[in-house]
């Protein structure tokens, strides 16, 4: 008997098929081709010609080739609604809010134009479900999830504090210098304990997915890494912009700002997440 894999493998080495489709498609082309074989011996032909007849089966095997990797591409590519819809909205939205954070304006709309973005993001995910990649799955969509969830507790935050008396008459807010004390120290502390329950929903989400332990790690830790960007580039470009020297004149109230919106919130993701670093298999075993 022919070994009918190997065969279909080096016949279509030449045709530089997508890794992950590769081994898929060689079984099945190689159970087709020992079927054929089969069928030919049992009508009385010699094993010679009924190898000779099954390979007749693709009489071009660059065209087959081509064929398979344009079908591939098609069932991957993105459907319409995400090309003319969800992708083209959340850029233009992304680009509008970006501009207004660089140039500190409209703050609740710089707020709300973020939460549309995150809900689109999440709406263009489950538009492409059939077609994301593992990476995607264990990475990118529970991160954002994460990141969604925080950003709506910490908006609810700001809105609470906003209701607060106290806070027009003593110029309160969730600036790094005021959270040690009063209502915006309380309204950090249960944002902090919000972090935790969005750390343990995107590492669940990572595991469901199959990720990996460091897919679920940096899914949970999602919302400190793009604080941090945040940090480090969006608030010094608009500094520059608003020719506001505060921050380069207080090197330290920078650094404080990093330390108090990145480094709390991450311990408290990865403490969320930690439930959820083991694999399922071994925690039933």
């Amino acid at each position: 008997m022919p070994d009918w894999r190997q065969i279909a493998e080096e016949k279509l080495a030449v045709c530089d098929l997508p890794p992950v489709h590769r081994d898929g498609i060689v079984r099945e082309l190689a159970s087709h081709l020992e079927e054929r074989y089969e069928q030919a011996v049992s009508e009385g032909q010699d094993e010679q010609a009924a190898y000779a007849n099954a390979l007749k089966e693709v009489p071009d095997w660059n065209a087959l080739g081509t064929d398979i990797r344009r079908a591939t591409q098609e069932s991957h590519s993105m459907n319409n609604r995400t090309k003319t819809i969800w992708l083209p909205s959340i850029a233009i939205l992304f680009a509008i809010g970006l501009v207004l954070v660089v140039l500190d304006r409209a703050a609740v709309l710089q707020r709300l134009i973020w939460l549309a973005c995150m809900v689109m993001l999440l709406g263009a995910a489950q538009s492409e479900a059939s077609r994301l990649n593992l990476r995607t799955r264990s990475v990118w969509l529970p991160g954002f999830v994460s990141l969604a969830a925080a950003s709506l507790s910490l908006f609810a935050a700001e809105a609470l504090l906003a209701r607060d008396p106290s806070a027009y008459f003593t110029n309160t807010s969730l600036q790094p210098v005021h959270l040690f004390y009063g209502v915006a120290f309380r309204l950090y502390l249960g944002w902090l304990l919000v972090q935790v329950l969005c750390g343990a929903v995107a590492a669940f989400l990572s595991r469901r997915a199959q990720g990996s332990l460091r897919a679920r790690l940096v899914a949970a830790a999602f919302p400190a890494i793009v604080t941090f960007a945040v940090w480090i580039l969006v608030i010094p470009l608009s500094a520059l912009a608003e020719h506001n020297a505060f921050v380069w004149n207080h090197p330290l109230y920078y650094l404080l700002g990093i330390f108090v919106w990145v480094v709390p919130p991450a311990i408290a993701l990865l403490a969320g997440a930690t439930p959820f670093l083991r694999d399922a298999q071994a925690l039933a075993g």
